[in-house]
Parts: C-alpha cells; sequence; structure tokens
C-alpha cells in the first residue's frame, strides 16, 4: 500500500471550492478559522452516549487512555467540547447537503453522473450540515507518537459510491483521498498538530458506513510499541433516511477493502531512509570489489 502526504497550510487550510466546481456549492461557503486549541482535559463521553449530529464542527482522531489508542470523535458543535465513541454517533445528512455534479472529468471519481445530485460533507463549514474532519493535536497523542500517523480506509458499505477529497482553492485540481468507484483506497500521512477537512461524498441516499483506521509508531511512555485503532463511521444520507436505524447498522466484516489487509502504509521518511541506507550499501560494495581489483593489479 502507497503512502501519501497531505500538504496543508498549517492551521490555515484554505478550504474554498475552485471556480471549476463552483456549481458544486449552492451557496458561498466559509472556510472558518482551522486554528484551535486542544486540551488534555476534554471531556469523554461514556460509551453508550448516543449523538445525532446535523451541524456544527467534529475532528476525528486519536486519544490515549490509560496507554491505550481510542479512536474518537471530537464533537465540537455545543459549547464545550466531548470525544465520542462514534459507534455511539450517527452523522445526519440531510437533503440540504445536496449538491449538483459539476460537468468536469476531474470529479469523474465520485462515481456519478455530471449534474446528478450527490450528498456532500463538505470540506468548508456550511449551516445545518455537519462539518467533519480529523486532527493529530490532542496531548496524549503528540506525546506518544513519533513525527505522525496513517489514516487508513478500511472500507465503505452502504447505497451508490463513497469518495473523500481535498481542494485548496484557486484553481487547483481536487486531491482524491479515497473513492470507491475508482478502487483509491490507499493511506495517507498525517503530521502531528494537523487539523485538517474534507468533502466526504455519497452518490445515493441511505444508510452508509465508512471503517478508517490511524496509527503511528510510539514515543514517549509508548515507545517501541505501535499506537493503532479504528472505527467505523456511520452516515445517515438524505432527509428520508430513518436515524434510527442508522444508529442500530451493524459493520458487516465482509465490506472490508481488500487493501486493508496489506497492512499500515509506510511514511515517505521511512521509504527515504531506506533508499539512502540501499544506496550506502551498494556503494561500500563496489569500493570494496575495487580495492580488491587494484591489489590484484
Amino acid at each position: 500500500m502507497s503512502n501519501r502526504t497531505i500538504h496543508t497550510l498549517g492551521t490555515s487550510l484554505a478550504a474554498t471550492l475552485t471556480a471549476a466546481a463552483l456549481a458544486f456549492a449552492p451557496v458561498t461557503a466559509w472556510a472558518g478559522d482551522l486554528a484551535q486549541v486542544v486540551s488534555a482535559d476534554e471531556e469523554v463521553a461514556a460509551p453508550g452516549t448516543e449523538a445525532t449530529i446535523d451541524h456544527g464542527h467534529v475532528d476525528l482522531g486519536l486519544l490515549l487512555v490509560d496507554g491505550q489508542a481510542q479512536f474518537l470523535a471530537r464533537d465540537d458543535s455545543a459549547a464545550t467540547p466531548v470525544w465520542r465513541d462514534p459507534a455511539d454517533v450517527v452523522f445526519d445528512v440531510g437533503d440540504n447537503a445536496q449538491l449538483t455534479l459539476p460537468e468536469d472529468k476531474a470529479f469523474s471519481f465520485v462515481g456519478a453522473e455530471p449534474g446528478s445530485q450527490v450528498w456532500v460533507v463538505p470540506q468548508t463549514e456550511q449551516a445545518d450540515v455537519p462539518w467533519l474532519g480529523w486532527n493529530t493535536q490532542a496531548p496524549s497523542l503528540t506525546d506518544n507518537v513519533d513525527r505522525g500517523l496513517t489514516m487508513e480506509f478500511l472500507g465503505h458499505q452502504g447505497p451508490g459510491e463513497f469518495s473523500l477529497f481535498l481542494q485548496n482553492g484557486g484553481f487547483e485540481e481536487p486531491q482524491l483521498l479515497w473513492s470507491t468507484a475508482t478502487g483509491a483506497t490507499d493511506g495517507f500521512w498525517v503530521d502531528l498538530g494537523t487539523h485538517t477537512h474534507a468533502n466526504w461524498v455519497f452518490s445515493e441516499p441511505g444508510i452508509h458506513q465508512v471503517r478508517v483506521r490511524m496509527s503511528g509508531q510510539g514515543a514517549g511512555e509508548s515507545a517501541g510499541s505501535d499506537v493503532a485503532a479504528e472505527a467505523t463511521l456511520t452516515f445517515a444520507v438524505g432527509t428520508g433516511t430513518d436515524v434510527a436505524q442508522a444508529h442500530a447498522a451493524q459493520w458487516d466484516p465482509s465490506a472490508e477493502s481488500s487493501d486493508a489487509s496489506a497492512g499500515a502504509a509506510v511514511p515517505v521518511w521511512v521509504w527515504a531512509l531506506a533508499g539512502a541506507g540501499l544506496l550506502v550499501l551498494v556503494g561500500a560494495v563496489f569500493a570494496v570489489l575495487r580495492a580488491k581489483g587494484g591489489r590484484r593489479g
């Protein structure tokens, strides 16, 4: 499985859609201020505390609780943030999240016909629609992980197609992260201290589940171990979709992506070090052979 690094402008990611994709948004969207502080003493909801989120800011992320990594959702849609178990959360994505797919081949990865309606949890904040991203800012994480995390797609179940992409403003092409229509499911690298939002796109209404893993190499008190956890995200897409049924939905292991069994993606810096080591080894062998040839002479 290959690895990609998602480049952002610190915590001020330019999150407006390009002019070529203006048809993708019914109103002018405001990116919001992605600068935030995640505190060590934030509340963690008790398991089994159900929540339906139909608007506001939520980040996916890892916390370490009693030395164990937990994949949680930081619900910042109310006055104070609360970390929740994604198993207890349904993202209610109503028809006010419907957008028209542009007549642009750059968006073919969505898996829907140009001009058709799709449902989007957007990269830029929009009223009455969940605003879902991820962060690697929790102190328990930054103190216990080396450099960053790999974020992996483990599978999708639900009607139609699912895709995830970034678009950094101006006239840039969309940066595809995952797409069930094209089979783009590689993991990507997220540096520590990152806060990012993206476009989560569903081609058909219904109950959708997306399974995701975050993993990294331990540091500090977790040095020498892997820090990893995974979770299933549940979306009730479309105004007519039953939220109660979405809460009761169970992940089917048969929906697991075949790529997930290949293991976690390897950070770019690891490949760079490996490549440098190989060059040194080849150079050393060449030097030895040359020296032996000189002695024969």
